[in-house]
C-alpha cells in the first residue's frame, strides 16, 4: 500500500479520535489490587488461549515466545503492554522480569491504573460484559455502561439448576417460585428495572460456548415439561427446548425496549456456530437489532451474506483484529462493499485487562487505516469521504447502533 499524503493524515486522525467499544470483560477493581505481573497478565489475555505457559526460567519463556510470537493475539498484546508502560519492546526471555516489575510498580503505585490506562489509550465508553455478575459497571458507570448477559436465564428451569459456571438465575434475581409465565415476567422485571435505570446498552448471549446457535421457534409444551424440574432430571434437548422459550421471550423484551441484541458467533464450538443458523431468528424477531459478533469468524462470508439480506443484522469485527488482522482487514472490506449501511459496522475489543485493550484498540485503529487506504489508493473511496468513514468506524457506528451513552449522576 502506497502511503499517500490523505493516508498519512488519515493516521493522524484516527489517533486523535476518542473511541466507543462495544464489548469488553474488563475485570473489578479488586483483581487490581492483587500484585499484577506480565504473566498474569498474559493469563488473562487471549495468548493464555493459546495453550503454552510461559514458565519461571529463561529457557521456559524463551520457548513459549518461539511459539506464540507471530500469532496477532501476541502481537497486539506486545504492542499495548509496551504502550501502556512506555517501554520500546519487544518482550524477551532477558527483560522478562524487568517488564514484569515495570507493571507490578506500576499498578501498585496506581490503584486506579487499570481504568486510567483506558482513557489515556483513546476509549470514552465502553460496553461491559461482566458474564460473573450481569449488568455491572465494575462502579466506574462514566467509563463502562453495562450490557446484560440474558443466558443465564436460558438454564432457570428449577431452583437448583445453575448454567456450566455456577450461576443461579433463581438465587441471584430473587424468583421464589411459581410457573413458566411467572418465571418469565420475573426475568422481565430484573430486565426492565436495569434498563429504567440506564444499566442495559445491549442484550448479549454467548452460548456458542454451550451449544449451536440453532435457537429455534418456541415449543411451549417442551419449555413447561421442563420447567420444575430438577437438573439431570431431563433430557438435553428438553433442557434446550426451555432455552430456545427463554431465548424467544429476550429477543421479544428487546424489541420493546429498543435494545440491540448481541451475539456470539463463530469461534466457539465450531460445529454449532455457524452465524447461518441465525437467519431464521433475524427473520422471526425482524424489529429487534442483531449484532453478529467477532464477524463469525471463520464464516466472514455469511455475517456478509447476512447484513447484505437482513437490515436488522449488523457486522462486527468485535475481538477480529486480534483474533486474525489480515482477515479483519478482508473481512472490513466485504463489509463496506455489501452491508446495507455502513452505520451498521461494530467494533469492541472483547478483552479482560487495559493493556490488552489498548492493544487491541492499536489493532483496530490499523485495520480501519489499511483498509481505508486500500479503498483510496484503489480510487473506491475518496479522501474527503475517509475521515468520516473512520470516525464512524472508531465511534459513531456504535453510537449509532446503541444510542447515546446514559447520563451519570454526579
Amino acid at each position: 500500500m502506497n502511503v499517500t499524503k490523505e493516508f498519512a493524515a488519515l493516521m493522524r486522525h484516527i489517533e486523535t479520535v476518542p473511541v466507543f467499544s462495544d464489548h469488553e470483560h474488563h475485570q473489578p477493581d479488586a483483581l487490581f489490587r492483587e500484585p499484577v505481573s506480565l504473566d498474569s497478565l498474559l493469563a488473562q489475555s487471549y495468548v493464555g488461549w493459546l495453550g503454552h505457559t510461559p514458565g519461571n526460567t529463561p529457557e521456559s519463556r524463551a520457548a513459549y515466545l518461539d511459539h506464540v510470537r507471530h500469532n496477532t493475539y501476541f502481537v497486539w498484546f506486545e504492542k499495548g503492554f509496551c504502550a501502556a508502560h512506555g517501554v520500546e519492546g519487544p518482550i524477551t526471555a532477558e527483560n522478562w522480569d524487568e517488564l514484569s516489575a515495570l507493571a507490578r510498580a506500576a499498578h501498585r503505585a496506581n490503584p486506579d491504573l487499570h481504568v486510567d490506562l483506558l482513557r489515556r489509550a483513546g476509549y470514552e465508553r465502553l460496553i461491559l460484559d461482566t458474564y460473573w455478575n450481569p449488568g455491572d459497571d465494575n462502579g466506574h458507570p462514566d467509563l463502562f455502561w453495562p450490557a446484560f448477559r440474558i443466558d443465564k436465564f436460558m438454564y432457570g428451569h428449577h431452583p437448583d439448576s445453575a448454567d456450566p459456571d455456577g450461576f443461579n438465575p433463581w438465587e441471584r434475581y430473587g424468583f421464589t417460585g411459581g410457573s413458566l409465565d411467572d418465571y418469565v415476567e420475573h426475568m422481565r422485571g430484573v430486565i426492565r428495572a436495569r434498563h429504567a435505570a440506564g444499566k442495559v446498552a445491549a442484550f448479549k448471549c454467548a452460548e456458542a460456548y454451550r451449544r449451536p446457535v440453532t435457537y429455534a421457534e418456541d415449543d411451549r409444551g417442551a419449555a413447561k415439561a421442563a420447567f420444575g424440574h430438577r437438573p439431570g432430571k431431563i433430557s438435553p434437548e428438553l433442557a434446550r427446548l426451555f432455552g430456545n422459550y427463554i431465548f424467544n421471550r429476550c429477543c421479544e423484551l428487546a424489541g420493546e425496549l429498543g435494545v440491540p441484541f448481541q451475539i456470539h458467533t463463530g469461534l466457539a464450538q465450531l460445529t454449532g456456530s455457524d452465524p447461518m443458523h441465525l437467519a431464521p431468528v433475524l427473520e422471526r424477531h425482524s424489529g429487534v437489532r442483531f449484532v453478529l459478533f467477532h464477524a463469525g469468524y471463520p464464516w466472514v462470508h455469511t455475517v456478509a451474506g447476512l447484513a447484505h439480506n437482513y437490515p436488522n443484522a449488523c457486522p462486527s469485527l468485535t475481538w477480529m483484529p486480534t483474533i486474525s488482522t489480515s482477515a479483519a482487514v478482508r473481512a472490513l472490506q466485504e463489509f463496506l462493499d455489501v452491508a446495507q449501511s455502513a452505520r451498521t459496522i461494530t467494533w469492541g475489543g472483547d478483552c479482560w485487562t487495559a493493556e490488552e485493550s489498548t492493544g487491541a484498540l492499536m489493532a483496530w485503529r490499523w485495520v480501519v487505516a489499511r483498509t481505508l487506504g486500500e479503498r483510496m489508493d484503489a480510487g473506491l473511496l475518496r479522501p474527503r469521504d475517509a475521515e468520516a468513514l473512520a470516525v464512524a468506524l472508531l465511534r459513531g457506528n456504535n453510537l449509532h447502533v446503541y444510542g447515546q451513552y446514559p447520563a451519570v449522576a454526579g
